[in-house]
């Protein structure tokens, strides 16, 4: 991560050497591939194989088209398969959503003093979190370990490509919802910490069970210590029930997409669709050509 806190009044040029190759980096090969420039340019890089070269690479060229025909087919699926879900505490696992961007609370201003504020800007402000605001809710999103596919603002610098507040995106990722009876404060977890406080204070633990007397806890008595720790529990658990929580996607387990972009979710699947098309075209040309020679 490029850290310039230090330096605020960087010259365009750092933008122009940077944010491309970290788009590469960040918006990952399938989808750079599906981009109109490297689409003609594969196509040219064919078309030399085809007349200048062996076998071996002319069969090396089919057999990454078909590899990204197949990638970029996928991914289109799972765009026109996966349903647009509203943020609300029922939209839980991997969910589509489409809102509005917004800086986290209490937060101003982000980004460079030259530029609109920002909330993602390639090679500057990459893990910094942001909201997604709908009619329903709102998602704190954590885009570190998102695939980011942008484009850039019609109302700010036509080549910057950042992500500003007040635009559209839309998020393919698993949704979690946390409050205080989630995992780590969950029921479990409540009862075990109650139980080593207390036991971290022993003249207050045995003032509380030692009935008998004996300056130590029989295992009846501490059956009614681990009893007495579960209904505080279940009664912090029932106020914590009523309290909002925060809902957040940073990631998605089984190697599904993360995906934040501010492209419009029928266009992206449209260049996925017509790429994975183009993709499928150039391999069925190379075993035309192959198997007429």
């Amino acid at each position: 991560m490029f850290s310039k806190q230090q330096s605020p009044f960087l010259g365009w040029s750092y933008f122009l050497r940077h944010q491309y190759r970290v788009l590469w980096r960040k918006g990952g090969l399938v989808n750079a591939m599906a981009r109109p420039s490297l689409l003609l340019t594969w196509a040219l890089c064919g078309y030399g194989l085809i007349y200048s070269t062996g076998t071996v690479w002319l069969w090396l060229f089919a057999l990454l088209s078909l590899s990204f025909a197949l990638a970029l087919y996928q991914r289109y699926r799972l765009l026109v398969d996966t349903a647009t879900s509203a943020v609300s505490s029922s939209a839980q696992g991997y969910v589509a959503l489409q809102g509005t961007a917004r800086l986290p609370d209490g937060e101003y201003t982000r980004g460079l003093p030259q530029l609109p504020v920002t909330l993602w800007l390639p090679g500057y402000i990459e893990d910094q979190p942001f909201y997604l605001l709908d009619d329903a809710g709102r998602c704190l999103l954590y885009p570190e370990a998102a695939d980011i596919v942008i484009q850039p603002s019609n109302h700010h610098y036509h080549w910057l490509q950042a992500i500003y507040p007040g635009q559209t995106l839309y998020v393919l990722g698993d949704m979690r919802t946390y409050t205080g009876d989630n995992t780590r404060h969950g029921y479990h977890y409540r009862v075990s910490e109650l139980l080593a406080r207390w036991k971290s204070n022993s003249f207050n633990l045995l003032g509380a069970f030692d009935k008998n007397g004996d300056g130590r806890l029989c295992a009846e008595e501490w059956a009614v210590a681990v009893k007495s720790a579960q209904q505080l529990a279940r009664e912090a658990q029932a106020e914590n029930r009523y309290k909002t929580g925060t809902h957040i996607i940073d990631r998605s387990s089984g190697g599904r997409l993360f995906m934040i972009s501010n492209i419009p979710p029928d266009r992206l699947a449209t260049r996925y669709r017509i790429a994975s098309g183009l993709y499928s075209a150039a391999w069925l040309g190379v075993l035309v050509i192959y198997y007429s020679a």
